[in-house]
């Protein structure tokens, strides 16, 4: 066998074993876990500071507050959207917000990528959607991370909205009831 050869075959493989994880937590909704009290801030500096080890530019303005969420759902849901910054967000500062309000807590993640035109900011959260089809699974993904999230947002009594961020790319708010 010809090295090229294995090293695309091991590629296929791993692209395969990410969309197959993909689909479980699709499907799971990861629903099993037991909501409980979330610290919203300090797993923002967490994920923040994960960011930061591959090189992102990332800063937290978090307020104090408190979510009823399951944990790690609610971190791979951060995780997905702050992963989707970087990924077209350049190397541009990527900030992640978070406030309590009468309503809930709101959770925003900005970067100032490219954004997403209007026409498409609702379709982006369909299963396999990708707004370039060109994009290959290296460079954008399975086109499932914003799926789970939303689904992960919605089991939860939230949800996640999109739209243009003031500082020149998307934001990207979630919204978990009080």
């Amino acid at each position: 066998p010809e090295p090229a050869l294995i090293e695309r075959l091991d590629k296929d493989v791993e692209e395969m074993n990410r969309l197959v994880g993909d689909m479980l937590d699709l499907a799971r909704g990861l629903g099993r876990e037991a909501p409980r009290e979330v610290e919203v801030g300090p797993l923002l500096e967490e994920l923040a500071a994960r960011a930061r080890e591959t090189g992102a530019a990332v800063v937290v303005a978090a307020q104090p507050c408190v979510a009823i969420a399951a944990p790690h759902a609610l971190r791979r849901l951060l995780g997905n959207l702050l992963a989707n910054a970087q990924r077209y967000g350049g190397r541009a500062t990527i900030e992640l917000q978070a406030q309590r309000g009468d309503d809930g807590v709101r959770v925003g993640v900005l970067d100032r990528g490219p954004g997403i035109p209007p026409e498409q900011l609702e379709a982006v959260f369909r299963p396999f959607y990708r707004l370039d089809s060109a994009r290959n699974v290296d460079s954008g993904g399975t086109g499932l991370g914003l799926a789970i999230s939303r689904d992960i947002a919605m089991s939860h009594g939230g949800d996640i909205i999109l739209d243009d961020s003031p500082l020149g790319g998307l934001r990207a708010i979630l919204m978990i009831p009080a």
